[in-house]
């Protein structure tokens, strides 16, 4: 009997102390990186392209999509780049 009294006891203290531990709080989400998209123009052009878009193929001038729209550039409506 003072076996089973002493399990028990042992059972309900070691329950105790896990639920008496601190709860951990999740971590956040890290932060992701934002990967600037990149598009090419050309030197005469006013439109930004996928990087095999058949209009590259005299110029091929990479820039990051948030700079080819700052500078006024538009899609090209044959590759179709992200907008």
């Amino acid at each position: 009997m003072r076996r089973i009294l002493t399990l028990v006891l042992a059972f309900l203290l070691l329950g105790a102390g896990v639920a008496l531990q601190p709860s951990q709080e999740p971590t956040p989400p890290a932060k992701t990186q934002t990967k600037e998209q990149t598009v090419y123009t050309t030197n005469s052009g006013r439109k930004y392209n996928t990087a095999t878009c058949r209009y590259l193929s005299k110029s091929k001038i990479p820039i990051s999509l948030k700079d080819a729209k700052a500078q006024g550039y538009s899609a090209c409506s044959v590759c179709k780049p992200p907008q």
